[in-house]
């Protein structure tokens, strides 16, 4: 094993952007003791605008930060004529030059003995460079989507499988994993660990719901099904619409409080307009990271019934359910992707196949009806995010930096086992 670096992560997606990879790069730094430099964008890559809040984020950050305008090229980008093209692809080396720069410049001068890629596809040329480097372990993260979601700019995948040859591989759920070994085959496992997602219990805790939301969004006397997300197809939020909707027919004491802003909005809100529970199905739009918990304490059942989608998109792990789980919420989620890592069915949770309403709805009915279950439900879950520690999390992932082959390859939640899907579906309807 190498003696202890630092490490420099390079991410794409990073605060005060939101998103599951960033919160995950965010923490594995703030608990590295310092020994983590991140390289991050002043630029959102999707829109091309400059972050909002980067320079208070970073100033207040208990690790280096250190900024580029952007770190791969923009993604409105993609569909313009010959000439915008060539254009942009001086652009893309003018971009990839600058960033070599900078990272040779960072290893030299923070005396790094260990580089992660964060993202996968827009970062991962970097390693054919890097591997000429003496002593340097190379790392990529992955989170799930990116190995599974057909993407028109790597056919066959064939760039992702350059660059998965690094010399450590973390997966972040099982999913993941298992994807990874699918793509590299079996001779991949040498070099694959898991280190599941985490929570940050000092932040995401029980507490009281704030009377001022309360009275905002109409909830007083009310049953809520909370969901907080970014709004993606992949995420159900349709389906839990419909099926808040045959809820609804049931029972009009309920709500469903959908917080986070996203593309598919727009067609989220039209769904909910053609339901009859429109006026109990309430989108807050977009929060600030400061509004995130006192939001997910506004609800009595957290919901996000997850699914794939055709193209392979899915949920990685669903760092959702732990913070929810956290705030003392049982919590419903789909079975695809990696969310059975995040929610066991019956223990911190129901485990639902995100492309039927009718079982999102027999879950939904399930834990509205049931107080004892959702007590239960409530106490797993806080089980389960005590055990998901982002300290013990970080310390593996820096003795991966420092070469150390004896690390535990698996951080899994040691109080929970999640089951399989099928069983997972099966046990739902009886428990229904």
């Amino acid at each position: 094993m190498r003696p202890p670096g630092k490490v420099l992560l390079i991410a794409n997606n990073f605060p005060p952007v939101r998103g599951g990879s960033a919160v995950v790069y965010d923490n594995l730094a703030r608990n590295a003791d310092g020994r983590i430099v991140v390289l991050a964008p002043k630029i959102n890559y999707r829109d091309g605008l400059p972050i909002v809040g980067w320079r208070e984020h970073d100033r207040h950050a208990p690790y280096r930060i250190i900024r580029l305008p952007l770190l791969r090229t923009k993604l409105q980008d993609a569909h313009v004529g010959l000439v915008w093209k060539r254009l942009l692809i001086a652009n893309d080396l003018w971009i990839r030059l600058r960033l070599i720069v900078m990272v040779l410049a960072v290893i030299r001068r923070e005396r790094i003995s260990a580089v992660c890629i964060g993202e996968l596809l827009a970062s991962g040329w970097l390693l054919s460079i890097l591997r000429w480097l003496p002593k340097i372990c190379l790392l990529v993260y992955v989170h799930g989507e990116e190995i599974t979601t057909e993407d028109g700019y790597d056919k066959g995948a064939r760039r992702r499988r350059r660059a998965l040859l690094a010399d450590r591989i973390i997966a972040v759920s099982r999913f993941t994993r298992t994807a990874i070994r699918s793509a590299l085959g079996p001779s991949a496992d040498a070099r694959l660990s898991l280190i599941g997602n985490g929570v940050d219990t000092t932040r995401f805790h029980c507490g009281e719901k704030q009377p001022d939301l309360i009275e905002q969004y109409g909830l007083r006397g009310r049953f809520v099904f909370v969901s907080v997300c970014r709004l993606l197809e992949k995420k159900g939020i349709d389906n839990a619409i419909r099926a808040f909707a045959e809820l609804d027919v049931l029972d009009q004491s309920c709500l469903l409080l959908i917080v986070g802003m996203g593309p598919f909005q727009q067609e989220l809100q039209k769904i909910a307009a053609a339901t009859g529970a429109k006026d109990r199905i309430i989108f807050t739009g977009e929060i600030t990271d400061d509004e995130l918990v006192s939001h997910y304490r506004l609800g009595d059942v957290f919901i996000m019934p997850n699914r794939e989608l055709a193209n392979g998109d899915t949920e990685g792990f669903g760092l959702v359910f732990l913070e929810a789980n956290s705030c003392g919420l049982p919590v419903i989620a789909g079975r695809d992707g990696g969310s059975t890592d995040a929610v066991c069915h019956g223990q911190n949770g129901l485990v639902v196949n995100g492309n039927s309403v009718e079982d999102i709805a027999t879950a939904m009915a399930t834990l509205r009806s049931d107080a004892l279950l959702r007590a239960k439900l409530c106490e797993g879950g806080r089980a389960m995010a005590t055990a998901a520690d982002w300290k013990e999390k970080a310390a593996l992932f820096m003795r991966l930096c420092a070469g150390d082959t004896e690390a535990s390859l698996a951080c899994e939640p040691r109080a929970l086992v999640p089951q399989p899907a099928s069983q997972a579906t099966e046990t739902g309807h009886r428990t229904a």
